[in-house]
C-alpha cells in the first residue's frame, strides 16, 4: 500500500474527509489491482458524500462500475446519493440492482422499502421489508419503516407494534413514527365517532337535523370505500383486459367519487390527498391533471 492510501485511510478514519479525498484522489491512480481500486473509490465516493459533494461521488461511483459492474457495494451507494439529490426513480433503479446482485443482504431491501414509500408505493414498500426482516429478524430500522408502511395503510395497531420492536431493538427516533400514528388515530377515531352519532341520531328518530360533520364523515367512509374498491380493480393485479374490466367506465365512476371525497375531505378539515390513497402505486385522488 502507498504513502497516500495509507494515509488517506487514517484520515478518513479520523473524519478528516478534505484530506482523505485530496490523499485517495492522487493515490488511486497507482493502484493496479481492480478489486483494491475499486474498495478505495467506493471510500472516495463516500468521503465525498460526508462533505456533500454528491456529484463528485456519483462520478467516482461510476467509475467503479466502469472496473466492476457487479459491485453491490457500488450500486447502493449510487441510490443513497440519488435519494439525497430527490431523484427517487433513479434511487429506486440502484437499489434494485444492488439488490439483485446481493440478494441476501437486508440493506438492499430496507433501502427499497424506504424509498418506495417515499415513491408513494406502499404496497411494494411493505413486500421488501417484510423480506428485509425475513433475513434479519432483529433489524430495528426495517421495523421503524415497516411502521411507517402500516400508517400509510391506515394499519394503526400494526403500525405501533412494529415500532415497538423498532424500539426494542435499538431504534431511538421512535418518536416522529408515533407522533405520525397518533395524529391518524385522531382523525380515524373522529370519523368514526361521527358516523356513530349520526346513525345512533337516524335509529332513535330524531328530528333535529345532524351535524353536518356527522353525516359527511358517515358518507366519506362509504364513498372512500368505494373508490378504494374501484381503484384495486382499476390498478391492482387484475389480469384481464381493459375492455373486459371496463376500463373506461370504472375512470368515470372514479372521477365523480373522486371530486365528492375531496370536497367531504376539504370541509371535515382533512387533507385532501394523501400518501395513503394508493393502489399499484398509483395515488387514485389525483386528478388526471396533477403530478406528484
Amino acid at each position: 500500500m502507498n504513502t497516500d492510501i495509507a494515509q488517506a485511510l487514517k484520515a478518513y478514519e479520523k473524519k478528516d474527509f478534505e484530506s482523505a479525498v485530496t490523499l485517495l484522489t492522487r493515490g488511486i491512480p497507482g493502484v493496479e489491482d481492480i478489486a483494491e481500486r475499486v474498495r478505495l473509490r467506493i471510500r472516495l465516493a463516500s468521503a465525498y458524500d460526508e462533505l456533500g459533494r454528491y456529484t463528485e461521488a456519483l462520478a467516482e461511483l461510476k467509475a467503479v462500475l466502469e472496473d466492476d459492474v457487479s459491485s453491490a457495494a457500488a450500486w447502493n451507494n449510487i441510490g443513497v446519493i440519488c435519494g439525497r439529490l430527490e431523484r427517487l426513480d433513479e434511487a429506486r433503479v440502484a437499489f434494485e440492482k444492488a439488490y439483485r446482485i446481493d440478494p441476501e443482504n437486508a440493506e438492499h431491501l430496507i433501502s427499497l422499502g424506504s424509498v418506495s414509500l417515499k415513491l408513494s408505493d406502499p404496497g411494494n414498500a411493505l413486500k421488501y421489508l417484510q423480506l428485509a426482516i425475513e433475513l434479519v429478524p432483529g433489524h430495528p430500522v426495517a421495523h421503524a419503516n415497516l411502521a411507517l408502511t402500516f400508517a400509510v395503510f391506515g394499519r394503526l395497531e400494526e403500525a405501533e407494534d412494529a415500532l415497538r420492536l423498532a424500539i426494542l431493538y435499538g431504534f431511538d427516533q421512535a418518536d416522529a413514527i408515533q407522533a405520525k400514528i397518533d395524529a391518524l388515530k385522531e382523525v380515524r377515531e373522529k370519523l368514526h365517532r361521527e358516523a356513530e352519532k349520526n346513525v345512533t341520531d337516524a335509529e332513535s328518530g330524531k328530528d333535529e337535523q345532524p351535524p353536518a360533520s356527522g353525516g359527511e364523515a358517515e358518507l366519506l367512509l362509504r364513498l372512500e370505500r368505494e373508490m378504494f374498491a374501484l381503484a384495486e380493480q382499476r390498478y391492482g393485479n387484475d389480469t384481464r383486459t381493459e375492455k373486459e374490466a371496463g376500463a373506461a367506465d370504472i375512470d368515470e365512476r372514479m372521477r365523480t367519487l373522486r371530486q365528492s371525497i375531496r370536497a367531504l375531505r376539504r370541509t371535515l378539515g382533512m387533507e385532501e390527498v394523501t400518501d395513503s390513497d394508493v393502489v399499484a402505486g398509483v395515488n387514485y385522488m389525483r386528478g388526471e391533471d396533477e403530478t406528484g
